[in-house]
């Protein structure tokens, strides 16, 4: 499956929490392996990342500069580091993603399992086979 790096980010970010339920092994099983699978992507991404950072972003004598909170780095030309980051966002990679049915998430409705949310549902969608 193609996935835009911004989806792969989307899904690996939110996707731990997940991980952590009382889940039917199936479910458990294709989230390690889906999340191993993205995870050479997502480190490819940041490294990626770095490199746009450090060519835009303000620099000190220890390196990268960030804002007076420490949250997010000051950058010397916001407009190119935007256009550099729309990019890395919309590369394609292709996943092999391991899914699994409808009837195996039905079974997070047990009382052997915990529920899933909508919003975990959202997370999961790519790895639901219809």
């Amino acid at each position: 499956m193609k996935m835009k790096n911004k989806q792969i980010l989307a899904i690996y970010n939110n996707i731990r929490p997940i991980k952590q339920k009382q889940l039917p092994v199936k479910i458990g099983f294709a989230i390690n392996k889906n999340l191993a699978t993205m995870d050479d992507a997502a480190k490819a991404y940041e490294e990626e990342r770095m490199k746009i950072l450090d060519r835009y972003g303000e620099k000190d004598e220890n390196g990268l500069k960030t804002s007076e909170d420490g949250k997010e780095y000051l950058l010397k030309d916001k407009k190119a580091y935007k256009e550099a980051m729309d990019e890395l966002w919309e590369i394609e990679t292709d996943i092999q993603i391991h899914t699994v049915t409808m009837n195996d998430i039905e079974k997070c409705d047990s009382e052997k399992f915990d529920a899933l949310t909508p919003f975990e549902l959202e997370i999961l969608d790519f790895m639901i086979e219809e």
